[in-house]
């Protein structure tokens, strides 16, 4: 790609450095904040040093956080044996899992560059005489930042520290966490400010105020649905102004509906025609991305490259594309896509045998790439794959697609606000619900249109389904499983032990986590293709987890199997902070 992304062009300007350390990433030198104290005159100084925000704290991130979330939403097949992804997926991980170690470091990377920023260097530079709104404006960049990462940090571990001055936690890194209620009212704390400073547009790629109310949106929801199992304090209750649980679930669907109304009628976001196209370098930052993570195309240097070109094929970018990697979608979910018939959408996120992408493969004899279809085979991965480097212009190169990694879309803000308005009932036939919920479904039959059919009542399953299709691999469906657990344990236990299809053979709620499917090729798009039925899958999640976490109580995970909510801490992070296993206290706010 021949022009540089201006985020990344800031960010190797400013030349800063990503540490993967909890203690390194927390050091402060008497040499750096001399630098510091000179510097931040300008605006674009201050822009430069919000530009590491986007893009290198996330290099690991977008790997290893994505084998946990997808592993254990069993999204993608695993062979039940080897790997950790297997181990992941059946909820048999430790503490020493180098994906729990780099997703836990590269989120406190984000937030601690994010506290500076907050702290020191928007205050610095307002003294250095740098206009107070375009500096409040990157003030609100790093507060969205760190809200995304608390709200991640809470989904995957429920109860960690909050950090918001790393010079002090230097000075005695021995802390427990803090509650979850508490990290997820940071969150939404630094998301609201974040709407209230950002500009309602900004340069391609960086966060706006349309950003934040979208990301507010989906922590306000997580909210809301804790609130749904009655599992607020009642300090916190008091501190939001409500007398229950339930009038705080409310207030928490009626904030996210108006967040989503603001993206909606007042922003310039919108979905693209079609799904395939969002997974394409050639339209890096279209408008329906409200945050990427904002690698740095064509680019070799560690930490600006985005790694997930080579989930589906053997060989590097410049070579053939042979496919055949070990990375396939899981039998659950490519059944869920093909018998929806949304073929967009399947093309966009499955390779499926004898399909054929026109503009991957461009070097080859063919001129195109045709997914392999001489055996029955499971299914890769199509989404994040770009092709080639000449399929891409430069733009892919070893070890980096080039591709900015959305992280919240537009169409995610459609099923969110026909989430908040159908608030704690179980369905809904509100005809602007429907709307919103249909113009996802509508794009998604973009290539075969006249398969589309508009639902006239959408039920919470819908929604959790429609989720599923429409976000898979991109690291959200652990989370909305998460979020059910809350006010419904039951049937979050009952679908990761596949026992719902006890009731119902034909349910789109089975859990096969390591069934090795086949798929016949020349049947599609006629019919389904399975030509063998799945094993029956041994339950693996343990029944004796608490349902009602009663209050004062904590739930995060010392070891394997504790809870289903929260991954073991890291090993090393318990290390160096054995309190880390102690009850969590009250953030003071």
């Amino acid at each position: 790609m021949k022009n540089k992304n201006i985020l990344i062009t800031l960010l190797c300007t400013l030349g800063l450095t990503f540490f993967s350390g909890c203690k390194k990433y927390l050091e402060v030198h008497s040499d750096t904040q001399k630098q510091v104290s000179n510097s931040f005159k300008t605006i674009e100084d201050l822009r430069a040093t919000t530009a590491f925000l986007y893009a290198t704290p996330w290099n690991k991130f977008n790997d290893y956080a994505r084998t946990i979330t997808e592993g254990r939403a069993n999204n993608v097949y695993v062979d039940g044996v080897t790997g950790t992804i297997s181990a992941l997926a059946l909820f048999a991980e430790n503490s020493n899992f180098n994906e729990l170690f780099q997703t836990w470091g590269s989120l406190y990377v984000a937030v601690t560059q994010a506290d500076y920023i907050i702290n020191d260097y928007v205050p610095l530079s307002i003294t250095n005489g740098v206009d107070a709104t375009r500096a409040k404006g990157c003030e609100g960049e790093a507060r969205f930042i760190r809200g995304y990462s608390y709200w991640y940090l809470a989904m995957l571990w429920h109860d960690v520290p909050i950090i918001d001055d790393p010079r002090k936690y230097v000075l005695n890194t021995l802390l427990p966490p803090n509650s979850f209620e508490d990290v997820l009212q940071y969150a939404i704390n630094d998301l609201t400010i974040a709407a209230q400073t950002l500009p309602a547009t900004d340069s391609k790629g960086r966060v706006t105020k349309y950003s934040a109310e979208a990301m507010l949106a989906r922590v306000l929801l997580t909210g809301a649905d804790y609130a749904m199992g009655n599992r607020f304090s009642s300090e916190y209750l008091k501190r939001n102004g409500v007398s229950s649980n339930a009038e705080m679930a409310q207030k928490y669907f009626d904030l996210a509906k108006q967040s989503c109304l603001d993206v909606i009628n007042l922003s310039s976001y919108k979905m693209l025609d079609n799904y395939e196209d969002i997974w394409k370098v050639q339209t890096n930052n279209n408008a329906e991305v409200l945050f990427g993570y904002q690698f740095l195309p064509g680019a070799a240097d560690y930490g600006l490259g985005n790694v997930l070109n080579n989930l589906s094929f053997n060989g590097d970018v410049t070579g053939n594309l042979t496919g055949g990697s070990n990375v396939f979608i899981s039998y659950d979910l490519l059944r869920l896509l093909v018998q929806d018939g949304a073929q967009s959408r399947l093309r966009g996120n499955v390779f499926i045998p004898g399909q054929n992408y026109a503009y991957l493969g461009t070097q080859l004899a063919a001129g195109s790439f045709t997914v392999p279809s001489n055996s029955k085979t499971k299914c890769n991965i199509k989404k994040f794959v770009v092709g080639s480097n000449k399929d891409t212009d430069g733009a892919a190169v070893a070890g980096n697609s080039g591709l900015v990694s959305p992280a919240l879309r537009m169409s995610e803000v459609y099923l969110m606000y026909a989430e908040a308005i159908m608030g704690t009932a179980t369905q809904t036939s509100d005809a602007t619900a429907l709307e919103n919920f249909n113009k996802v479904r509508k794009r998604a039959f973009y290539l075969n249109p006249t398969g589309y059919q508009p639902y006239t009542l959408v039920t919470r399953n819908d929604l959790l389904l429609e989720r599923r299709k429409e976000l898979f691999y991109e690291m959200t469906y652990w989370p909305d499983l998460v979020r059910r657990s809350f006010y419904d344990m039951d049937w979050t236990l009952n679908f990761l032990n596949n026992k719902l299809k006890n009731s119902d053979p034909t349910t789109s709620f089975t859990n096969y986590a390591s069934y090795s499917y086949t798929y016949d090729p020349p049947k599609f798009p006629n019919t389904a293709g399975w030509d063998n039925s799945p094993r029956v899958q041994a339950g693996y999640i343990s029944q004796q987890v608490v349902h009602n976490v009663p209050a004062g109580s904590y739930v995060h995970a010392i070891g394997s199997k504790s809870n289903i909510w929260a991954l073991p801490y890291p090993a090393a992070e318990i290390n160096s902070d054995p309190n880390l296993n102690d009850a969590p206290v009250p953030y003071k706010f």
